[in-house]
């Protein structure tokens, strides 16, 4: 998914300097289940609070799969440096759990991103995950998360026509490169198709945005996996009660 330089409530996770342009209270949830598995669910919470010079937000995530799990707790801080420029950070404490041995192991973690809007129509996004690759113990090993350096851009073609490029690169992984674009049919409702290069997939979905709701889906396809429907919902509280 190229999002790294295109904002919503879900940044939080994928580039915390996008949420600085945020006038609105937001909530969203998202749900995956990656390659169809069984007993194999992804889901994310988010919360974005705009103050009066910084945007707060607060991100959940969890990942089960049979007696595995891991789980994730963060807070991030936006800001606009300048007009064009604006920077964020998340604070993020990552636990697994070890089913062998009962226990948790966890981690602290630092993510940082910036975006650069160099007009209507060109937008560019940073983001870095686990900054400091942090590691965590357990009884027989050293767990090591690696560092995520993910850059990329979108412009509007046209006022319907939105296209997407990023470049993710991560140790051991290589580099990434992955392609996309986004069709607005009516103004309100929205097509959108991708393609990424390591390991190869491709991905289609739609979004549909009414009031102060938006309904998104999407369905990615891993050339050995299979495919993995994801399902988000976000809501505007400030727009809703704009709007009443």
């Amino acid at each position: 998914m190229t999002v790294v330089s295109v904002p919503g409530s879900f940044s939080v996770f994928h580039n915390q300097a996008l949420l600085a342009d945020f006038r609105t209270i937001s909530a969203g949830v998202s749900i995956r289940q990656p390659f169809f598995i069984k007993g194999y669910n992804e889901s994310a919470l988010s919360f974005v609070l705009p103050a009066r010079d910084i945007v707060f937000a607060f991100c959940i995530t969890h990942t089960a799969i049979a007696t595995y799990s891991e789980s994730a707790v963060g807070l991030a801080i936006s800001k606009k440096l300048t007009r064009n420029l604006s920077a964020g950070l998340l604070f993020d404490y990552f636990t697994f759990n070890l089913p062998e041995s009962g226990r948790n192991k966890g981690s602290f973690q630092l993510d940082g991103g910036l975006a650069y809007k160099f007009s209507e129509i060109l937008s560019l996004g940073l983001h870095v995950r686990n900054v400091f690759s942090t590691q965590a113990t357990t009884f027989q090993n050293q767990v090591t998360f690696p560092m995520l350096f993910r850059v990329g851009a979108s412009y509007c073609l046209t006022e319907k026509i939105m296209l997407l490029t990023e470049m993710v690169s991560e140790k051991h992984a290589g580099l990434n490169f992955r392609f996309g674009t986004e069709y607005s049919l009516q103004g309100n409702f929205f097509l959108r198709g991708g393609i990424s290069t390591r390991p190869f997939q491709h991905s289609a979905g739609f979004g549909y945005r009414w009031s102060a709701c938006q309904l998104d889906f999407a369905l990615v396809h891993h050339e050995i996996l299979g495919y993995t429907p994801i399902f988000s919902l976000t809501y505007n509280f400030t727009s809703a009660y704009l709007h009443r």
